[in-house]
């Protein structure tokens, strides 16, 4: 008698962050058997959904163990592949992997995917340009702050050197400023945060004052060393400060123009040592060229959903392939006859909390709406230090061309209005 082959077992280390767990299990099933890696001094992993993963795969619980002990735990539930989907776990699963001898990034490229300042120094010795970058020194050590004073170039941005989402990322203008908003970022958090100052990247004159934004992002995974880019996200202009407002692909550029952020995002893949797994790759055009703002070694918020909804292409259930040691590649970008969409509507810097949104029900009825989202909820609070996790809404669907997109987005900002206090 035949023995059924054994379906490969793939552990992924959960993040709330990362996609939900229901379109995990989605892109797994048929395709391999879930080991859910978890730690709930990260997640705060409730009974309920403990129960929920648990008829879902098995659990591996690596709570308050050291890299050993949990690399072990790891071990022991045989996984053929690992995955992490999230920025705050790259770095620990690329280690796991490391000494299990799974296939991951490496604890090197992990680290420059998730460290803004590494990162910089990374693309920089590439040969790319790069912004100058500065980190913050501790508040009391005055001399490293009188040589910052001296060195920092203005206008600039500063950012937590790990964080995602754009989360307490504000202009800075002066020295003064700078100090400032340090102190701010303290006292919000109610602790010190590893800062980064880079220098901010100029606009191109013809992006200022315009419908989309003058910076993209390209989403690309990589096979057995063997980069694919697969579309190219568009951007509307952010909410202040810097909080994603909206996104869409395919990004409305010229053949030139998407020529030139293949290329950069190519090459910044390579500075950082991209081997395996998905990337999003945000760049901006300046007067001197397209640069790099950043790289995440994981697939984008949203991109799966806007990619399925223009083009039917399941990214999740790729990324799980490319996980599994399957050699995928592409020629070119993914042509997309639609334009998928996902907009996320943000409160005014000063309002704290939410007490109702006008015209969700009229928006969710819209033609092109597929999805209206209510995040924050009535009484929900907001913070624009959260970036783009605190937005209040989200809209998401397609539409036909870049200028029906238009249409849509002057609708939403015509027809809802946020109240709170």
């Amino acid at each position: 008698m035949a023995v059924a082959e054994r379906n490969q077992r793939l552990a992924f280390s959960y993040h709330p962050w990362s996609f939900s767990w229901l379109s995990i299990r989605e892109a797994a099933e048929s395709r391999c058997d879930l080991i859910w890696v978890f730690d709930r001094e990260i997640i705060g992993t409730t009974s309920r959904l403990m129960r929920v993963l648990g008829r879902t795969g098995d659990l591996v619980d690596v709570t308050g163990l050291d890299l050993a002990d949990a690399t072990e735990a790891v071990v022991s539930a045989r996984p053929d592949a690992i995955l992490a989907l999230a920025d705050p776990r790259l770095e620990w699963t690329a280690a796991v992997a490391d000494r299990a001898g799974m296939r991951f990034i490496s604890p090197k490229t992990a680290e420059l995917l998730t460290d803004k300042y590494a990162q910089r120094n990374a693309l920089r010795a590439a040969g790319l340009p790069t912004p100058a970058a500065w980190l913050i020194p501790p508040r009391d050590n005055a001399l490293a702050w009188q040589e910052l004073r001296e060195t920092a170039r203005f206008p600039a941005i500063l950012k937590p050197r790990r964080g995602e989402a754009s989360s307490d990322t504000v202009r800075i203008d002066s020295s003064r400023q700078l100090e400032e908003q340090v102190i701010a970022a303290v006292e919000a958090r109610g602790e010190p945060r590893e800062m980064v100052l880079e220098e901010y990247l100029a606009d191109r004159p013809q992006d200022l004052g315009k419908s989309f934004a003058g910076y993209v992002s390209v989403e690309s995974m990589v096979s057995h060393g063997e980069i694919s880019h697969l579309t190219v996200t568009g951007r509307f202009p952010p909410a202040e400060p810097f909080r994603e407002s909206g996104f869409f692909m395919p990004a409305a550029l010229s053949a030139a123009e998407t020529g030139d952020v293949l290329q950069t995002a190519t090459a910044a893949l390579s500075a950082v040592g991209m081997e395996t797994g998905c990337a999003h790759t945000e760049i901006k055009f300046t007067p001197d060229g397209p640069r790099v703002i950043e790289i995440n070694g994981r697939i984008g918020g949203g991109v799966p959903e806007m990619l399925f909804d223009a083009s039917g292409v399941d990214l999740m259930s790729i990324a799980f392939r490319i996980a599994l040691g399957e050699h995928i590649t592409y020629d070119k970008p993914f042509a997309l006859e639609r334009v998928g969409y996902l907009f996320y509507v943000h409160a005014p810097l000063w309002m704290r909390n939410v007490h109702t949104v006008d015209g969700l029900d009229q928006l969710r009825a819209a033609p092109g709406v597929h999805e209206v989202i209510f995040r924050t909820g009535a009484g929900g609070e907001v913070n624009w230090r959260d970036g783009n996790h605190g937005h209040v809404f989200s809209v998401r669907g397609v539409a036909g061309d870049h200028a029906e997109l238009e249409r849509i987005a002057n609708r939403i900002t015509a027809e809802t209005e946020i109240h709170g206090g």
